[in-house]
């Protein structure tokens, strides 16, 4: 049907028939279109969409320094909390549509980082989107508390995209320090794991001297932070030091892990990892074990703590049943 003939066919619909025909319309359009196309947009605000369709310009020839002038203003503004509390400088408008600002200006920043010139700006500008959307998913930011998922954007594909791109216009001591700062200093969302995060940035160590800086870089800050915490009964006073040193023990844990290095990685484990009850740090031990190590050293650690008079749960007897009988780990660790 040409455009003519649907505009003809509209006039002749009623109110209810051309209700019913476009709701079946969306439906029809897979999810992934409409965030392309962004059909919501044009629901919520036709003529905003169209005028902005009519002005938009190509990539090729955006100013640089507005993106980077408009982008600053954002987070600004963002931190501010005017795009959730009336103000005069944000209008009411694009308060309800921060969303449609934000990933513009993730892709418009994302697509100038190919140009070297404005690279360093850019990773810059990245990681501060990206600090902003962690901030946001624990304070009444916008209008959602769930910002990479309204973007469409999960949490860990973002830090990779800044992750990548330090590491492509940085050396190796300062992206790699930097990027694990980024994890350990910033938080997750609701569906996001830490050690998915610290997963993300193993994967961009692809080779042995990159894994063994991290290394070194990790202990000097485990080191630093175990000397510095304060310490009260046993345990750190700051249930934040604690956090920060068993990230940075698994950080560790893994890459050493990677690098073929288990025992080394154990024994750090078992030297600096916090955990109030022997048995919840057996079970998280043995969980690493099983992502990263092998049945071996699995079995060697769950009988040492039993030997020492850890009780574990039900669950990890089956799971060392299991790898007993059949020696190989089974799909999931039993939890229970």
């Amino acid at each position: 049907m040409k455009v003519s003939e649907l505009r003809e066919k509209i006039r002749s619909s009623t109110k209810d028939e051309l209700q019913q025909i476009i709701v079946e319309m969306y439906k029809q359009i897979p999810k992934k279109m409409r965030e392309e196309k962004e059909i919501d947009r044009l629901i919520e605000n036709p003529d905003a969409f169209k005028k902005r369709k009519n002005t938009q310009r190509p990539m090729e020839n955006l100013d640089f320094h507005s993106i980077e002038k408009e982008t600053r203003w954002f987070i600004q503004n963002a931190y501010e909390q005017n795009y959730v509390a009336p103000n005069r400088l944000i209008p009411k408008k694009d308060r309800a549509n921060w969303r449609f600002t934000a990933k513009r200006l993730v892709e418009q920043v994302s697509s100038f980082a190919n140009h070297p010139e404005h690279g360093k700006t850019c990773a810059a500008l990245l990681e501060e989107l990206y600090r902003l959307f962690v901030y946001a998913s624990g304070h009444y930011v916008f209008a959602s508390e769930e910002p990479f998922d309204t973007l469409r954007i999960p949490q860990v594909d973002f830090l990779n995209r800044v992750v990548l791109l330090k590491k492509e216009i940085e050396d190796p001591d300062k992206w790699i320090s930097e990027s694990l700062n980024l994890v350990l200093e910033t938080g997750v969302d609701y569906q996001t794991l830490t050690s998915s995060l610290l997963e993300v940035i193993l994967s961009t160590l692809n080779n042995a001297p990159l894994k063994e800086r991290m290394i070194e870089i990790a202990e000097k800050l485990l080191l630093e932070k175990h000397r510095t915490a304060k310490r009260s009964k046993g345990r750190y006073s700051d249930w934040k030091d604690e956090e920060y040193i068993n990230n940075l023990v698994e950080m560790i844990f893994i890459t050493q892990s990677a690098l073929g290095e288990y025992q080394p990685a154990v024994d750090i484990f078992q030297k600096y990892h916090f955990e109030s009850r022997d048995e919840v740090k057996l079970f998280i031990l043995l969980r690493l074990i099983m992502e990263h190590q092998s049945v071996e050293i699995w079995k060697q650690e769950y009988e040492r703590a039993v030997k020492l008079g850890v009780n574990p749960r039900e669950g990890l007897k089956e799971t060392y049943d299991y790898i007993k009988r059949e020696n190989e780990f089974p799909e999931y660790i039993f939890s229970y």
